[in-house]
């Protein structure tokens, strides 16, 4: 990968990390608007006379999924989330002789106890519990002409961990519900392997450009917006 390959990935993953937060902070803006506009006697739904909540998580650096949560006492609830992302980690390139592919598919799901302050505040958590990744990264040579596999270089992360999370729920007038919060992936560090065929050689800066996207896709701290609704 040349300094100019280098230079142009940066300026895209600038890109895309820009428009998210804008799109994040619009959402969470408006989200906030909304809920302080409503007048508190309008409220009439709370997280004391409600079992259960399901939730579409519709903005998350992790990809969108399901939210389900189950009261089964007054502080405590049982929480399952699931999400889903899939894209390039770069741009496929082509030198001439050889052709890059380079891709990730990830499926997280979370089973968490959540705790809220119901003393203090009604509508904030705290929530840790287990953190399951079937995540999977890898980029693909190939020869242009013969269309042999000259290298495949794969990442294989540990699939268990736990995590740890902070967030707030607000419960509208009629039970639509909306939450955002922060989840710390706490999980064992991936390993690569460098499968390489024959006369083909990655060297340490090879190695390190591919690290370096691995690591952009390889989040520990994840943010969710999720909207749904409370029963």
């Amino acid at each position: 990968m040349n300094d100019h390959t280098n230079i142009v990935e940066t300026i895209r993953i600038k890109e895309i990390n820009s428009r998210m937060l804008i799109r994040a902070l619009s959402i969470s803006i408006g989200v906030l608007f909304f809920s302080t506009t409503i007048p508190s006697n309008s409220n009439a739904f709370s997280l004391n006379d409600k079992n259960a909540q399901i939730q579409v998580i519709v903005l998350s650096n992790l990809g969108p999924g399901l939210s389900f949560s189950y009261r089964f006492s007054e502080n405590l609830w049982l929480n399952l989330e699931g999400q889903s992302l899939s894209g390039n980690m770069s741009e496929d390139s082509s030198d001439g002789s050889t052709t890059e592919k380079s891709g990730f598919d990830s499926q997280t799901s979370y089973l968490n106890i959540r705790y809220y302050l119901v003393a203090l505040a009604d509508s904030v958590f705290f929530q840790t519990g287990l953190v399951n990744r079937d995540w999977e990264a890898k980029k693909e040579i190939d020869s242009s002409g013969s269309g042999e596999r000259k290298a495949v270089y794969r990442v294989d992360y540990p699939e268990d961990g736990y995590n740890l999370g902070i967030g707030k729920n607000w419960i509208f007038n009629g039970g639509l519900t909306t939450s955002v919060h922060l989840v710390r992936l706490i999980t064992g560090e991936p390993s690569i392997n460098y499968e390489l065929g024959n006369n083909w050689e990655c060297s340490s800066a090879c190695q390190s450009d591919f690290e370096s996207d691995v690591n952009k896709y390889s989040p520990k701290y994840v943010i969710f917006l999720n909207v749904g609704y409370i029963f």
